[in-house]
């Protein structure tokens, strides 16, 4: 789905990839394992190829965002960035924090998050809030914590589009709280969203749902307002 020029959201098992593609590729998240076979076909429909991408950034560490990471380095030499507070958990072999902020689903789900646990990969690029990336005019990163400590959402100025990853769920186009089943700081998520709303956007695009297209930042703006 294209959802800007040269920016399309990709469907893949687990979540949403988001390409801009340009001369070189963006990639934003990777979801499970298997996500860069879906990756790959995409590109090489469009007469691309994973060579072409430059850089692979993610919104945060859960596995459903960064368990194809690993695999679609081997197709490509590209910079894989992350928020600084993530990097240790990306980089270790030990594996990754539960999801699940419920311990007893914690234990419950432990069987398959271990299935799921991505094999780690180096994180080449630290990302902290504010730092700007050069894809489709320049693309910004906005630390948004909440979800987990080191989510960031990707603001698009010059397209008028904030991608915000899990930090808000969206569902028959009416906005909503990250999950609290897999939301750490559900506090610090709210200051997350008011923040979000402070920006100029016309598209916002989430990882698990469609695009928000018509009035979407006076839509969060009234959504930010109504949390208490």
């Amino acid at each position: 789905m294209q959802v800007a020029p040269d920016l399309y959201q990709l469907p893949v098992v687990g979540a949403s990839v988001f390409l801009a593609m340009e001369d070189r590729i963006t990639v934003i998240d990777a979801g499970f394992k298997n996500g860069s076979r879906r990756i790959l076909r995409c590109l090489s429909r469009q007469g691309r190829s994973g060579a072409e991408i430059s850089h692979i950034v993610l919104t945060h560490y859960h596995a459903d965002h960064i368990g194809g990471v690993a695999d679609l380095k081997e197709h490509c030499h590209a910079c894989v960035a992350a928020h600084n507070s993530e990097i240790p958990f990306l980089e270790t072999a030990e594996p990754l924090p539960s999801p699940f902020q419920d311990r007893h689903l914690a234990a419950l789900t432990a069987p398959f998050v271990r299935l799921s646990e991505p094999r780690p990969f180096t994180v080449d690029l630290a990302l902290t809030d504010g730092y700007r990336l050069d894809a489709l005019g320049g693309m910004e990163v906005v630390h948004t914590p909440g979800h987990t400590p080191g989510s960031i959402s990707l603001y698009f100025k010059q397209q008028g589009v904030l991608i915000v990853g899990d930090a808000l769920e969206c569902r028959g186009g009416n906005l909503g709280l990250p999950s609290r089943f897999f939301t750490g700081d559900m506090d610090q998520a709210k200051t997350s969203i008011r923040r979000l709303a402070s920006l100029d956007f016309d598209v916002l695009c989430f990882s698990h749902f469609p695009p928000l297209t018509r009035n979407a930042d006076l839509t969060l703006r009234q959504f930010a307002d109504s949390l208490d």
